[in-house]
């Protein structure tokens, strides 16, 4: 082919590396230097104070003390969280819709990160954003793992050691990634032994499974290193269940009884009725809001340091943990009616969930301003687009449910036709829903987010035939 015809071919068609990088450049630029709401605060002046505690991943702290060095505020993390995305975006195109000739999808998956439910809350420092954005550049590498004629094995093994490395980060970042992670390495391992039979794929979610479990299990060991300061947030679960037990039983004495043992766990007095009025599904601390305070917590529990509840003595926090096993135990129904009852608000069933879809100038929390230093203003333009999509907020649109109806039916449809990357990420998407149904403790839209991304990621793949016909 003559070389001007090669410019010409190459002046219509720019690189694919150059459309995700404008992307990527794009969306910096659009949400810089980043937004602060009560978790970043709470995490940077950890990081800047040097003193880690456990009731946000310590692993982030420690980078955005690294970090805050360079660039000081959000916008080295904000680079950081928005690199993993963009390069899950690049790897995911390179393994999954290239070998389609499927062109015309590199500017609709850069379109998709720039969706209002996705792009909502991808310019705050968030764990959840960091979690996506390494689970999603996790799934673009095992796509790349091809252990046949055209890749060495040792390079295979090298991108398997990658992603597992990869989805650990995931885990070190937000510790329910660990259902997430599941379908990732099971399709990994696949990859690396492809198998005849379509059972195969079936197999493989054992050792997926027990490697998962490993990174998880290690993960706990690395955050109570890293912590200076343990704040047991799994408290605050414990108490949310046991209340929705002692809410959901149907003998007074009962409820008095169990109270008894959880406000003595938690350094309480006072009588059930209460706590009975507070406790609603939609949150946990509501429990600990009653006026006169019946559950109380501890001083300085929240704030511009968060101690959690690190007050408790030893033998308090196994009593109540004791008591938390002895309550699922004794009565699976009613924590199964509590859980579900939470899950209509995490997946925004109830008018008044979800939190937050989007976060961006406005989400400031002004209180701690004195502890952090003043924010930058937002922009005009990042005003502009946080009032016109706000304005959407309440549509479906932005709730979690209708992706989690259409992620469990692209599942069959991805086991229908046998498509193996799409079976992942719909599993995916739907353990790390679960997850959530099991122990969320608020109805937070970005704890939805990685689902809702998977969804609209998975019609775009199932899509590949008919994209490479319009190429």
């Amino acid at each position: 082919m003559p070389t001007a015809e090669k410019m010409a071919i190459f002046a219509k068609s720019p690189p694919i590396a150059a459309v995700f990088s404008l992307g990527f450049l794009v969306h910096v630029g659009i949400m810089y230097p980043g937004f602060m709401c009560y978790d970043a605060i709470n995490q940077i002046l950890e990081a800047r104070e040097g003193v880690f505690s456990d009731w946000h991943p310590p692993l982030m702290a420690v980078i955005w003390r690294f970090v805050d060095n360079i660039v000081p505020g959000p916008a080295g993390m904000l680079f950081l969280q928005l690199s993993l995305v963009w390069l899950g975006a690049y790897l995911v195109f390179h393994a999954f819709f290239q070998p389609y000739a499927c062109q015309a999808a590199a500017p609709l998956l850069c379109a998709l990160l720039f969706l209002p439910p996705m792009f909502g809350i991808s310019g705050a420092i968030l764990k959840d954003v960091l979690m996506w954005g390494a689970l999603f550049a996790a799934f673009g590498v095992a796509g790349h793992i091809k252990n046949n004629a055209a890749q060495s094995s040792r390079f295979a093994w090298l991108l398997f050691a990658v992603t597992i490395l990869i989805l650990w980060l995931a885990i070190l970042l937000r510790h329910n990634a660990f259902f997430a992670t599941i379908p990732i390495l099971s399709f990994a391992i696949f990859r690396l032994y492809p198998k005849n039979s379509w059972f195969g794929l079936i197999r493989v979610t054992v050792p997926g499974a027990a490697i998962a479990l490993v990174l998880f299990l290690v993960t706990g060991v690395i955050n109570n290193r890293l912590a200076d300061r343990h704040t047991y947030p799994w408290v605050a679960n414990a108490a949310f269940d046991i209340a929705g037990v002692i809410k959901r039983l149907d003998d007074r004495g009962r409820q008095q009884a169990l109270f008894d043992q959880l406000a003595a766990a938690l350094n309480s007095t006072g009588t059930v009725e209460p706590l009975l009025r507070a406790y609603t599904p939609m949150y946990w601390r509501e429990i600990f809001r009653t006026k006169p305070p019946t559950l109380e917590l501890p001083k300085n529990s929240m704030g511009s340091q968060i101690h959690g509840f690190e007050s408790l003595s030893e033998t308090q926090r196994q009593a109540l943990h004791t008591l938390w096993v002895q309550t699922i135990v004794a009565e699976p129904m009613l924590w199964l009616r509590h859980r579900f009852a939470v899950s209509k608000y995490v997946l925004g069933w109830v008018p008044e969930a979800s939190w937050s879809p989007i976060i961006m100038g406005k989400d400031f929390a002004t209180d701690l301003e004195q502890a952090y230093g003043q924010h930058p203003q937002a922009t005009k333009l990042q005003n502009y687009i946080e009032a016109e999509t706000s304005k959407w907020i309440d549509c479906w649109f932005f709730q979690p449910w209708p992706y989690f109806l259409a992620v469990n039916c692209l599942f069959f449809v991805a086991l229908f036709r046998r498509n193996p990357e799409v079976l992942c990420l719909t599993s995916s998407a739907i353990l790390h829903e679960f997850g959530l149904m099991l122990a969320a403790p608020s109805p937070d839209f970005r704890y939805s987010h990685y689902m809702i991304f998977c969804t609209l990621l998975s019609v775009l793949m199932l899509a590949r035939p008919w994209l490479a016909k319009a190429d």
